[in-house]
Order: structure tokens, then sequence, then C-alpha cells
């Protein structure tokens, strides 16, 4: 494989973990993937990748012989993890496939760079770099990349028959790399062998879907896979796509982009459907609450709470919440008449220094009034909770105690 004229000079490429990692393999590996493409764009470098002819058991013994911490993350399929002052560095000796079913690969380890190059999905991916920043394009990566435009490997047929999640994967990296028309041969593809989605675990869809929802403007995008049909196979709840720009144009105004809260805007605003989606994708506990409680019916927010109304809304919905439902409102009120931008900032700078308050009293303090346990005790606590937030959060205990002692006797009038 021919070196090209290119070069990487980015600092990462010479701190001390990867040097250190190049040593240990004795310059028997390129950097590989997204490190060298996102340092080709002009972009942060996140997690670095390598490359090596060297089989998996060198790896490791190479390694550990440098002192560095070796994990076999995936060492039936040649992936060793080296770990440098806490830092990962994925390593994988060179592939080529063997047997493919759309899910996983049976692969055989090569010594041939452009064969492992030949296996990988798209060609901006398959950029390799030496240590001193020496690129090496196989497939044309290069030229891709200058032109924002995502293309497959070889046949794209072929490359989705051997993982059908390079479908979603073409349309996230044009949603982060794609200028221009999306390339007509891959939309094809996607488009002939999108069935092949259903065979995708929930996880697999999610972890795609996310990050292309993550993407500066992922609208397009979206629009792209509704017309081929392959959002109505992944992500049938997505309708509101008007409201879903409206976030992506508040966030990217405000700074914050934010995934989940993307896809809150974009499924139908019901909690079944919040529901079905998250049971579908196997979504966490907490990413799932998150979604629920954005799912309609909820409380309305606007630019023109006070203060107090709106520390009475944090409290009630916690800070996480309240945020998620006033940039979804700012949405959908974005070139209305309440499109207040100085409003609905104001609202979100008292949740940045929202600090939760406290109420102190427990139902110990209820039934050391002569309550009895039982449900009595939950509701003069709510009682007392509810009267505690009218007054603005202000009663201390002592105060909300003497409010205890008023209720109990109102109670003990009554019977």
């Amino acid at each position: 494989m021919e070196p090209s004229a290119t070069r990487i000079t980015q600092p990462w490429l010479h701190a001390p973990g990867p040097r250190a990692v190049m040593a240990a393999l004795g310059g028997k590996a390129r950097f590989v993937g997204g490190c060298v493409r996102d340092a080709l764009a002009g972009r942060p470098v996140h997690d670095i990748d390598l490359a090596t002819p060297l089989p998996p058991e060198a790896v490791m013994t190479a390694l550990r012989e440098a002192a560095i911490k070796a994990v076999p993350t995936g060492i039936d399929h040649g992936t060793v993890t080296a770990v440098y002052d806490h830092q990962p560095f994925e390593i994988t000796t060179l592939r080529r496939d063997v047997e493919t079913d759309g899910r996983r690969a049976t692969v055989a380890f090569t010594d041939v760079w452009v064969a492992d190059a030949q296996r990988r999905d798209f060609t901006f991916n398959a950029l390799y770099c030496d240590a001193d920043g020496t690129v090496y394009d196989p497939v044309g990566g290069l030229a891709d990349l200058h032109a924002h435009r995502v293309r497959f490997i070889g046949a794209p047929l072929e490359r989705i028959g051997e993982d059908a999640l390079r479908i979603l994967r073409f349309f996230r990296f044009h949603a982060w790399y794609g200028t221009g028309a999306i390339d007509t041969e891959g939309l094809a593809a996607c488009r002939a062998r999108a069935d092949d989605l259903a065979i995708l675990s929930g996880e697999r869809v999610a972890m795609e879907m996310t990050r292309l929802l993550a993407a500066p403007a992922p609208l397009e995008t979206l629009e792209i896979m509704r017309q081929a049909g392959v959002l109505d196979l992944v992500l049938p709840e997505a309708s509101q796509f008007g409201r879903f720009g409206r976030l992506v144009r508040v966030e990217n105004r405000i700074g914050q982009p934010d995934a989940i809260r993307r896809l809150g805007a974009l499924i139908d605003g019901d909690e079944p459907a919040a529901r079905a989606l998250c049971q579908r994708w196997r979504r966490s506990n907490k990413i799932t609450t998150r979604l629920l409680g954005m799912a309609r019916p909820h409380p309305p927010v606007h630019p023109r709470l006070d203060e107090r109304a709106a520390r009475r809304l944090l409290y009630e919905l916690g800070r996480e919440r309240f945020v998620d439902l006033t940039l979804l409102a700012w949405a959908d009120h974005l070139d209305g008449p309440d499109d207040d931008e100085a409003g609905w900032r104001a609202l979100l700078a008292r949740a940045e220094h929202w600090t939760q308050p406290e109420f102190t009293l427990r139902g110990g303090d209820v039934m050391a009034h002569g309550i009895a346990s039982g449900p009595k005790v939950g509701a003069i606590l709510k009682q007392l909770e509810n009267w505690w937030i009218d007054q603005d959060f202000a009663p201390g205990r002592a105060a909300t105690l003497a409010e205890l002692d008023r209720l109990v006797a109102a109670e003990r009038k009554k019977e």
C-alpha cells in the first residue's frame, strides 16, 4: 500500500499514549478510521484506533512487555484494547471476511493492508496513517472526504449484505459529513435492502439513530430516509418533522444539542408511542423516564412565567425535565408571537442556577403527632408539602411542624 502525499500534524499523534502504544508494537501498526478521518476533516479526535498485521496474541504480549495494560475485548475477532494512563486504544489485527450473515462476520486474519481496507464500510473510514502522520488511502477516501461525500467501498449492495447496520451508518455519516446530494448508488442500495434492517437488534438501531439525531442539521437526512422507506422501518413513531426541525434550530441557537430531546420532539407526542419505542430499542429506565416526561400531556411552559411560578415548576418537574419542556415549548412557538428569546433564555438560566429545596418532614413526623401508620400519613404529608410549595418554599422545619400541628388539630376536630 503506497503512501499518499498527505500528512497529519495534529498534536494527538505525538501524545504520550499513542506514541507508547505504537512503540510497543514496534511500529508495526497504523492509526485507522475515525481518528484519521476526523484529523483530516479538522474535527476533534476522540477515540484512537489502530490496525496491525500482528496477531492478537502477539499484540497482547507486546503490550505487556511494554508495561501497558492489555484487555482482550474482542480477541476472537482480533481486537485488543491497550490502556495507557486511563486512555483506551483499540488495536485490531488486519482482517478479511470469510462469511457474513448481515449481522456478524466470520473473519480470518491477514497481513495485507488493502484486504483489511476493502472489508470496511465507507471510503473515508479506510484511511490509515503511520506514527509520523503519513496517510495511506487505498480506496479513495481522501477525495470523498474532501468532497463531503459518503461512499461505500466497492459494491454498496455487497457491503450492506455483510452488515445491515451499514444502511443506518450511511445516513448517519451523511448527516455528519455529507453536503450536497447524497450518493445515489449508496442510496439506491439502502432502499433496495431496507428490509434487511429487521434482523438488527434494537440496541444497534438505537445506537446509530441516536448518533444521527445528534448531528448539527439532521432533518434533511431524516427526510431522505423517510422517502427511501428506511425511517418507517426503524422509527415509525417519527411524525413531528416540523417540530423536530424547530427544536434543532433552537438548540443550535443556544449551543445545547441533545439527541434524546430531539427524539422526544420527533415522535408522536404521547406516552404509548414513547413507551413502545423504548421497549423496542431496549432503552434504559433513565432514558425511558426522560422520553415519557416529554410526552403529552405535560404542564405548560411559556416565557411569561414569573420567578415564583418558574420555581414551583422546577420543583415539580426537576431540572432536566423542566429544560426539556422549556426547549420543546420554545420550538413549538418559534417564529410566532411567543418567540420571546429573552424570556425563554431567562427560564433556562433559572434552571441552570436552580438548587432543589428539600422538604424536611417525613412520615415519622406525622406519626409522632398521633396519626396511625397508613394512607392518612401520606395524605397529610402531601398536604403539608403543597402548603410549603404555596409558600414559595420559605417555611423552615419549625414553621412546617407548626402547620402540621394545625392540620392534625383540624383532623381531630372532624373526628
